[in-house]
C-alpha cells in the first residue's frame, strides 16, 4: 500500500480533506496527516531519527475535524514540532511517501500577511525535495466534482 503525507491544520477547509481522502481511496493509499506545530520548535533543525516515534497526538478539535470528513481510507495522524515544510518533507522521506498533499492558504488579509512572513509551504516543498506535491484549493469547485472521482 502506498502512502500519502498530508499537512493539516485547525480550521482547514473540509473540501481539502475530502479531496485528499478521495485521492487516497482512488490510489489505495494510506493517508498520514501531519500537523506541524511551528510554535514548539526552537531551532531550524529537526529532531534526528524517527520523527513519528516522538510525535504527539493531534488536538481533539483537529482530530475531530479530520475524522468527520475523511472516511473509507486508512488514516494515521500526528503532531510534529517544527517548520511545516521541513516536517512534511522529512516525514515523507521517512515513510517513503508517494506524494505530499497540502491545501492552499485560506483567503483573507491575516493569511496573506502570514504567507508574506512565513512563506508558502507548497512552494518550499516543491523547491526542496523530490516528491510530487499536490496543492488542493481551499474552496471546492463550482460543480463540487473532483477530477479523479
Amino acid at each position: 500500500m502506498s502512502i500519502m503525507v498530508m499537512g493539516v491544520e485547525p480550521g482547514m477547509s473540509p473540501a481539502v480533506l475530502a479531496a485528499a481522502a478521495s485521492l487516497a481511496r482512488g490510489l489505495d493509499a494510506k493517508l498520514v496527516c501531519i500537523h506541524a506545530d511551528s510554535g514548539r520548535f526552537v531551532t531550524d533543525k529537526l529532531a534526528e531519527g524517527n520523527l513519528l516515534a516522538s510525535a504527539a497526538p493531534l488536538s481533539e478539535e483537529l482530530a475531530w475535524e479530520i475524522n468527520s470528513v475523511i472516511t473509507g481510507v486508512e488514516l494515521e495522524s500526528y503532531t510534529v514540532a517544527g517548520d511545516p515544510a521541513k516536517v512534511l518533507a522529512a516525514v515523507a522521506e521517512q515513510l517513503d511517501a508517494q506524494m505530499i498533499v497540502v491545501g492552499t492558504r485560506r483567503p483573507g488579509i491575516r493569511n496573506k500577511m502570514a504567507q508574506l512572513v512565513e512563506g508558502s509551504i507548497a512552494v518550499a516543498l516543491a523547491h526542496k525535495q523530490h516528491r510530487p506535491v499536490l496543492v488542493i484549493p481551499q474552496q471546492p469547485s463550482e460543480d463540487n466534482e473532483l477530477p479523479w472521482d
